[in-house]
């Protein structure tokens, strides 16, 4: 009578012990070679600042990018093994340098883009804690 109360798996996730064993989405090893890609194309745009194009900005667009997905991978694979008070932070100093960095690109002063990198990092580490806070299951009450 109370079959149909009974939780049923969520389709198109990938479950913490999945990930554990090395089993990730397609979603997950795709997405960090596009943000690349596009965090690249962008850290080009701003430092050409509207003048011709040249190798020394394609040289910035390939490290900046190859930097940013190989960045993003290590922390994408690694955090399945990883407590949420270390990963939240761990974001935060990922976004936070990331946008600091494209805000420096844009010929603001150091301290400005210090300053704005540093609120995204703490706004994302904020956010991200409290998701997982929300939705995971702590490691002393898991059967």
């Amino acid at each position: 009578m109370a079959a149909h109360a009974a939780p049923t798996p969520r389709r198109g996730s990938t479950s913490r012990r999945a990930m554990l064993q090395g089993q990730h989405s397609a979603i997950a090893l795709r997405l960090p070679l596009v943000l690349g890609i596009g965090y690249g194309a962008y850290a080009s745009f701003l430092a050409r600042a509207g003048g011709p194009a040249s190798f020394t900005q394609l040289w910035l667009a390939l490290a900046s990018g190859v930097a940013f997905a190989a960045v993003m991978y290590a922390i994408i694979f690694a955090q399945p093994t990883m407590s949420r008070e270390l990963r939240a932070p761990l974001w935060g100093v990922f976004l936070g340098t990331s946008v600091g960095f494209l805000r420096g690109l844009a010929d603001f002063s150091v301290y400005r883009s210090v300053g704005f990198g540093l609120v995204i990092g703490a706004a994302v580490t904020v956010v991200t804690y409290y998701w997982w806070y929300t939705r995971e299951q702590r490691a002393d009450t898991r059967v």
